[in-house]
């Protein structure tokens, strides 16, 4: 029988959590990990396995712990105009928040890493990829209740959705303010052309 854990799993993955959202996959290093979680290398593998194994449960619990208003959006408005228009608001106010990193893992992790890990990336995308396919899930279902055009690519503007909020997590990083993002989701949100009235 082993030796029992002598710390804290959750709090440990939250250390690592945000030290990955703040610099990255490629950017951190076991020894910054090590650093942040307070535990030796041998810890941290025996405990989450190696550093791409630990990021990949990581990036699931951000999506688990952070990302729930994306759903709440989709689902909760009555309207798909109404409900991306949520998405995007909410998304600026999960990106620029006092108590936490700006920006967004699932976007912010991989940038400017051409030559990072496989598996990572893979991870990532398929993130990027399921809101994608949410959005345009919820578009369609907006043309089949009748307040989005049948003319308006549900595809398509998902996609410009998923490019907005993208933009908006590096935007966030740079310092842009609250304010000016919103603005910006309305601006998107105007150029969908999704309302039917």
């Amino acid at each position: 029988m082993g030796r029992p854990k002598s710390f804290d799993v959750d709090d440990v993955l939250e250390k690592a959590l945000r030290l990955f959202w703040e610099r990255g996959y490629e950017a951190t290093s076991i020894s910054d990990l090590e650093r942040v979680m307070g535990l030796r290398p041998p810890s941290i593998y025996a405990a989450f396995g190696n550093k791409e194994a630990l990021f990949k449960t990581c990036a699931g619990r951000y999506v688990e712990r952070y990302s729930g208003y994306v759903v709440e959006a989709l689902t909760k408005e009555p309207t798909a105009a109404e409900a991306v228009m949520r998405l995007l608001s909410d998304t600026v106010d999960a990106y620029v928040h006092d108590t936490q990193p700006r920006g967004c893992l699932v976007v912010s992790g991989a940038i400017h890493c051409p030559d990072m890990d496989e598996g990572p990336r893979l991870v990532l995308e398929q993130y990027r990829k399921a809101t994608e396919a949410a959005i345009a899930t919820r578009i369609v279902r907006g043309q089949e209740e009748g307040d989005v055009p049948k003319d308006v690519s549900a595809p398509m503007a998902a996609k410009l959705v998923a490019t907005v909020m993208q933009g908006f997590s590096t935007q966030a990083r740079d310092g842009v303010c609250n304010e000016d993002l919103h603005r910006v989701a309305k601006l998107a949100v105007g150029a969908l052309g999704l309302s039917a009235v």
